[in-house]
């Protein structure tokens, strides 16, 4: 329930832009409709899924007309929607912002980590996914990234 409230404190921000700007209207269903379509895009393999998700060198040129901290909200409440979706929230909020904030010229990176469940090598391995900035995580709290070791990143390098 907690998260649940949580969820819905970070949405309300966004709500405003949505309700009166008929352009962020059209880009949150944009990125509605590519959060919903991971799971089937992350059904080849993945650097061809990932790449798939690269936004092409125009767009990327391309201004989306909004700050960087409004589209991040939309991305991030694009992902939290899809609820029914089988990947995990991180993993869903990771490949909309790299898409769509790649999009507005920010060269994100996206991170797939591993570790174990408690930090025992005998236990469970819980994954998490992320982005980065110049290295830093983005727009992600310490407790999320910390202790995991990153198995890849994407792009290797900045593209």
């Amino acid at each position: 329930m907690l998260i649940r409230l949580r969820h819905l404190w970070l949405a309300l921000p966004v709500l405003p832009v949505l309700l009166f700007d008929a352009r962020k209207r059209r880009l949150f269903a944009e990125m509605r409709a590519i959060a919903c379509r991971l799971p089937q895009s992350l059904a080849a393999p993945l650097p061809e899924a990932l790449a798939a998700l690269m936004p092409p060198a125009a767009l990327r040129a391309s201004n989306l007309q909004s700050p960087v901290s409004i589209l991040r909200r939309l991305a991030d409440l694009a992902a939290l929607l899809d609820r029914r979706s089988p990947l995990g929230l991180c993993l869903r909020r990771s490949l909309v912002r790299y898409h769509f904030l790649r999009r507005a010229g920010l060269p994100l990176v996206l991170n797939f980590g591993a570790r174990f469940k408690g930090g025992v090598a005998d236990r469970e391995i819980t994954g998490h996914a992320w982005v980065t900035l110049d290295g830093q995580p983005y727009f992600e709290d310490g407790e999320n990234w910390r202790g995991f070791t990153v198995m890849l990143k994407y792009p290797q390098s900045d593209e």
